[in-house]
Parts: C-alpha cells; sequence; structure tokens
C-alpha cells in the first residue's frame, strides 16, 4: 500500500468518524437530554457550588430520555421558582440531590409541597445541593445564617453523609477535624470558555447525564446509587475523633442557623432496600461506620432540643399498605413524589404543633417516643385547607422584578483548604 493510499484511507476513515459524531449531535439537540445543570463560575459572595443563576435546566434519565422534567435555577444558583432575597424569613431546607431533586418537578418535592401544609403559610427556601454531605450541610448553614432570617431548619441527612465528608469537590465543604467549626472549603474554580463549550454538548450531555458515562464531575450532577449488602461483617467502633466530629456538628448546626435546637429538624433517610424485601435495615445487623455515626447524631440532637424524624417508620407503614415504592428503585435511588410527600407532610406535622409564626421566639420542646424520636403531631399533616373542607387557594408568591445576586458576607469566618483539585462543570 503506497503511502498516499495510507493517508486516504485514514482520512476517509476520521471523516466518517467526525461525520457520524456530528450527526449524533444534531440528532440529540432535538431529544431532551440532561441539559443546564452546570456549575457557576466562583462567587466571592456565595463561596459554595452551586448551579449557573437565573437559568433553566432539563432533567432526563436513561438511554431513552425517560422521567422528564423541567424546572428553573433562581438568583441565588437553586432550583426554585422564586428568587431569594437577602434577609428574608423563611423555612430553610438543606441537604444532598436529594433535596435538590432533579428528578421531580419542584411542586412534587418536599420544599415545593411544605408552603401548602402549613397553617400559617410562610415561604421555603431549598438549598439542595447534589453531592454534599455534613460538612457541607454546616457550611450551608453558615452562609444561610448570614444572609438570612430562618424560622425553621429542615436538614435531610442522608447515608453516607458522615463519611463522603472527608473528601470533597471543589465548592465544598469538608471535614477540617482541627479547625472550629470543624470544617473547610475546597475553593470553587473557574470553568475555561472551552470546558463551558464542551459541557453544552448534546453528544457529552446525553453519555453523561442519560448514560452516566462520565469523567469525574464532567456535569455535576450524582445519581444515588443503591448502596449493595455487604456478606462480611467487620466491626468499625466510633474513633475519638469520629464522636470529636459528630458532637461538633450537632453543637454548631443551631448556631449558623441563628437558631434555637428546638426550631431545627434533622430528617434521617433510611435503608429502603430493607424495607422492599421485609428484613431488618443492615445498620441492625451490622453498622457500620456511617450507622454509627448517625446513631450517635440522633442521640446527641435529642440531648440538645432538636427535632429528630426517623423515616424508617413513615416509609415502612406506607410500604406495607401499598406495596408502593417511595424511590425510583431500581434505576435510582433518590425519593420518588411520594417519599417527599411523606416526609413534607411529618415535617409540616411538626411545625404546625408548635406554630410558625416568629418562630425564634419559640422554644417548645417536642413530645417525643422513648427512642427520642419525634412523636405524631395533629393534623397529619395535611394542607389546612383540606382539614378545614375548603378549597385551597395558593396565592402567587412576590417575585423580584430584577435578579438579585447574593452580596458578600463576611468571608474571613470560612476557612479554605489549600488545595484545589478538579471540580464540577
Amino acid at each position: 500500500m503506497t503511502a498516499r493510499r495510507f493517508i486516504l484511507r485514514v482520512s476517509a476513515f476520521v471523516a466518517g468518524i467526525v461525520g457520524m459524531l456530528v450527526l449524533l449531535e444534531l440528532v440529540l439537540r432535538i431529544v431532551p437530554v440532561s441539559e443546564g445543570i452546570y456549575a457557576a463560575d466562583p462567587s466571592r459572595a456565595w463561596p459554595l457550588h452551586r448551579l449557573v443563576t437565573n437559568s433553566t435546566y432539563t432533567y432526563s434519565s436513561g438511554w431513552n430520555a425517560h422521567n422528564l422534567h423541567r424546572g428553573r435555577v433562581n438568583n441565588f444558583g437553586y432550583v426554585s421558582p422564586d428568587d431569594y432575597r437577602p434577609g428574608e424569613s423563611g423555612i430553610v431546607v438543606i441537604g444532598d440531590s436529594y433535596i435538590e431533586s432533579l428528578m421531580n418537578d419542584y411542586e412534587e418535592t418536599l420544599q415545593g409541597r411544605l408552603g401548602d401544609l402549613l397553617d400559617h403559610p410562610q415561604k421555603v427556601m431549598n438549598f439542595g445541593t447534589s453531592g454534599a454531605d455534613l460538612p457541607h450541610y454546616l457550611g450551608t448553614a453558615r452562609l444561610v445564617g448570614e444572609h438570612f432570617r430562618p424560622t425553621w431548619a429542615v436538614i435531610l441527612i442522608s447515608r453516607n453523609d458522615y463519611q463522603g465528608g472527608f473528601s470533597a469537590d471543589t465548592g465544598y465543604f469538608r471535614w477540617a477535624p482541627e479547625r472550629d467549626p470543624p470544617i473547610e472549603i475546597v475553593p470553587e474554580v473557574k470553568r475555561s470558555p472551552l470546558v463551558k463549550f464542551v459541557r453544552e454538548l448534546a453528544l457529552v450531555r446525553y453519555v453523561r447525564g442519560n448514560l452516566k458515562v462520565r469523567v469525574r464531575d464532567l456535569v455535576h450532577w450524582r445519581r444515588a446509587v443503591d448502596p449493595k449488602p455487604d456478606t462480611t461483617c467487620t466491626p468499625h467502633p466510633l474513633s475519638t475523633r469520629d464522636k470529636s466530629l459528630t458532637a461538633r456538628f450537632v453543637d454548631e448546626l443551631p448556631k449558623a442557623l441563628d437558631l434555637p435546637p428546638s426550631r431545627v429538624i434533622l430528617v434521617f433517610d433510611t435503608d429502603r432496600r430493607a424495607i422492599y424485601a421485609g428484613a431488618p435495615a443492615s445498620a441492625q445487623e451490622c453498622p457500620s461506620l456511617d450507622d454509627q455515626a448517625r446513631e450517635r447524631i440522633m442521640q446527641l440532637a435529642v440531648s440538645r432540643g432538636m427535632l429528630i424524624l426517623d423515616t424508617a417508620d413513615t416509609f415502612r407503614s406506607y410500604y406495607v399498605a401499598t406495596r408502593q415504592r417511595v424511590d425510583f428503585t431500581p434505576e435510582d435511588y433518590h425519593w420518588n413524589p411520594i417519599g417527599h410527600q411523606l416526609v413534607a407532610r411529618e415535617v409540616a406535622a411538626i411545625i404546625n404543633a408548635f406554630g410558625s409564626e416568629n418562630g425564634r421566639r419559640h422554644t417548645l420542646v417536642p413530645r417525643t417516643d422513648p427512642e427520642g424520636r419525634v412523636a405524631a403531631a395533629s393534623g397529619n399533616g395535611q394542607p389546612r385547607s383540606e382539614r378545614e373542607g375548603r378549597v385551597p387557594h395558593e396565592e402567587p408568591a412576590p417575585r423580584a422584578e430584577t435578579p438579585v445576586e447574593p452580596s458578600a458576607p463576611e468571608l474571613g469566618r470560612l476557612p479554605v483548604s489549600p488545595q484545589v483539585g478538579a471540580g464540577p462543570l
């Protein structure tokens, strides 16, 4: 074979590949593949990871782009149809991708449902961030306490949130036992124009967002992974460091939010695989380090006067009665609209039991069961209009005439990690 013929064949092969990729790009631009789920550039005013502000997104899952949802990212970079005004009051909801909840319509989420379930309506603000762990919840709480006036705080604690906090992507907090409070932020990075161009290609979005074939954090969105049971049981007792970090987390959380402990509700996710299988939770048979940290946080929170909501009984009772799952398993472990509705009703019942107006002035201690968990409150979390036999009427939430970016807080309090890794795009 001559050199010219070889070059022609290689050129034809490359041209074919390029042509196929161009064709795929054009086709996928018609298909509703995941789009708009991009990390924003660094902001001194809000140094945490957040999505591009004042934008829209499309979420879909799998090769056939099913479970389609569209939504809005507000002026603070969080999924919400409403903008946030610095200094305003309301209920804040903090968590990971379960709270960010791209796989559900906003109106079907905990934060989207909660407002209509309250006896005294007030604004509910979502601060859910995919990939967040316990130290990031605490760091987020500090910024929320500086920018807003929370009346209540609802923090979802997912499985593996303790151990996951020892490493972090850019824009996220991680554990720093030597600091006070024991967290530090890994500084966010500015994405180059090339990176921003590549992440917006339909083919890249499809491979990363729908097929889940990813180079680390190309599009910073994580599907919850259904944890597989471990066939071996190796004891992992909490160390002195573990006990100290969990205690400091519980102690610092209300102070960060500028709330009394009785206004902080910790919601604990549970082993739903065990519920569906009719088996004991894995934490009961062989508690992992994270399971023990979770239980310790529960106990400490009760002793400090905080409220806890363990979803185990709620989800188990519903599944036994209906045989309907509260998540998208086996494909996705995130809560579905049923799961969010059940938790929203429980949270609303707690808030309604103590009155939701002027939250900072109340320090009532909730009724708890013998294990310290919150006892059922009156009203069962039903919308007030349903309990009173009225047709619900929703007043439109006030919208800002112009987008408002968060004002810069005193960032001297935020400990910064000197190590910067490859962060989300």
